[in-house]
């Protein structure tokens, strides 16, 4: 057998791809090791943000990913998992290692490259410009704060008036509104990035007084994703500009382990269960066998049950078209990434948003290998063209040109889990009109 299972189950491995797992572990620590000793920094962006999206949910977790202790999560489909979690392990190995070619592309050829001048520059002409242009007015930035704040205490009297505590659920069971609550939500990126941006700019008290209130109040809209980033991004530039990348390991790993509890606890907080012992008996649970690491299981999970036919661009040509509402569109309503994995697995696609494929599922079950290689290429070289930009703008005072790499690559960024796909759009809307009242201002003030 090549299956080995040990602690009664607590972990799963093949004995052959857990020696490749392992060796994967060492060359990501020696690489970090490598750009340590060549800059000194010992927390980089593109150290942070592949920590979060493939050395912690894909190699740390592959001998947990088709435990039978996942059935916490997923009942009885952990027998079909644990059939192709292999398979699946195999898949996003090669998505990691394009990422590396990806990043050499840009160490090699910097913008010189097909990549930056289709799916980077375009982004960044338009939307970034219209991106700095808030950035730099202190009213526009307070305006969309504003209307942010407005938006949320909206949705939460709404979710709260139905007498849920799970405020996403009654919206999500709800496709004729489902389109504000995801609104609402995407502001909330624009807007903390924005503040996020002024705060290490400028530095104003007021900046600093108007994150902690979105911090504060988007606790409460039951969405961790939407107050994790934003607090990785504050945790990030702060290392990046004000520690020059210098920050103690052991500091970091303190860091790590409080953003897991605070995930955790959302995750209670979501489920009504705030009881310490509730908190203290599900926090490995959670972390090894449930929801919020989970992207390696649900990936097999989607892949166990997938027909094996390609979508050849089904569900990307789905999230282009999501500036329409998926209650108005029968396409969208069928091919949207989260209606695909949900009724593939056999979920209601009305009650259940989907599964988390990882970042590479959904350009294989699109376009098989090919797919896996050509988005971990084009993520690889964001991930490297949006780090050095924040080096270059560490050494100089403009910070917002390394801040505003992010939002130069956001079209990459959404081809991984296109459900977000959305976002672009809000995106845009947003800051065409922030690009338009700053005209206006213009006039009126002359």
């Amino acid at each position: 057998m090549d299956t080995i299972e040990l602690f009664n189950g607590g972990v799963r491995f093949n004995k052959y791809l857990i020696l490749v797992d392992f060796i994967l572990i060492i060359h990501f620590i020696y690489d970090w090791y490598l750009i340590y000793k060549k800059t000194g920094r010992t927390l980089d962006y593109w150290t942070l943000t592949m920590s979060l999206t493939y050395f912690l949910p894909f190699l740390i977790m592959y001998p947990f990913a088709s435990s039978v202790y996942n059935v916490v999560s997923v009942g009885g489909n952990v027998s079909i998992i644990q059939d192709v979690i292999d398979t699946a392990y195999i898949i996003f190995m090669i998505g990691y290692i394009s990422m590396y070619l990806g990043r050499y592309l840009y160490i090699r050829n910097r913008t010189n490259t097909a990549i930056y001048k289709v799916l980077i520059n375009p982004v960044k002409q338009t939307l970034t410009k219209s991106f700095i242009t808030a950035v730099k007015s202190s009213l526009i930035s307070r305006i969309l704060c504003i209307l942010y704040f407005i938006g949320l205490l909206a949705i939460l009297a709404s979710g709260l008036g139905d007498g849920s505590s799970d405020i996403r659920a009654v919206f999500q069971a709800n496709p004729a509104i489902r389109a504000i609550y995801n609104f609402v939500l995407i502001l909330s990126s624009i807007v903390s990035l924005i503040l996020i941006a002024r705060v290490f700019q400028y530095r104003y008290f007021i900046d600093k007084v108007l994150l902690f209130l979105f911090f504060i109040i988007t606790l409460f809209i039951g969405a961790r994703a939407f107050l994790a980033q934003p607090l990785i991004y504050l945790f990030g530039f702060y290392v990046f500009y004000n520690k020059m990348g210098k920050i103690n390991l052991i500091k970091i790993g303190i860091i790590g382990f409080s953003g897991l509890f605070l995930g955790m606890g959302l995750s209670l907080f979501r489920s009504g269960d705030l009881s310490l012992k509730g908190a203290l008996s599900g926090f490995g649970e959670q972390i090894f066998y449930g929801n919020s690491y989970s992207d390696l299981r649900d990936f097999a999970w989607v892949y166990a049950y997938w027909d094996k036919s390609l979508l050849f661009g089904k569900t990307y040509l789905a999230a282009f078209m999501s500036f329409i509402p998926s209650y108005f569109s029968d396409y969208r309503t069928q091919w949207a990434a989260g209606k695909f994995t949900a009724v593939t697995v056999g979920f209601d696609p009305i009650i259940h948003p989907g599964l988390r494929p990882g970042i590479f599922g959904e350009s294989f079950f699109n376009f098989g290998y090919l797919g896996v290689v050509f988005l971990g290429t084009i993520l690889g070289y964001a991930y490297k063209f949006i780090d050095d930009s924040i080096k270059i703008s560490s050494k100089i005072p403009n910070k917002v040109f390394g801040i505003s790499s992010i939002v130069s690559t956001l079209f990459i960024a959404n081809l991984t889990i296109t459900s977000g796909f959305f976002a672009l759009y809000v995106f845009l809307v947003v800051l065409v009109l922030v690009k338009l009242f700053s005209k206006a201002l213009k006039l009126f003030s002359r």
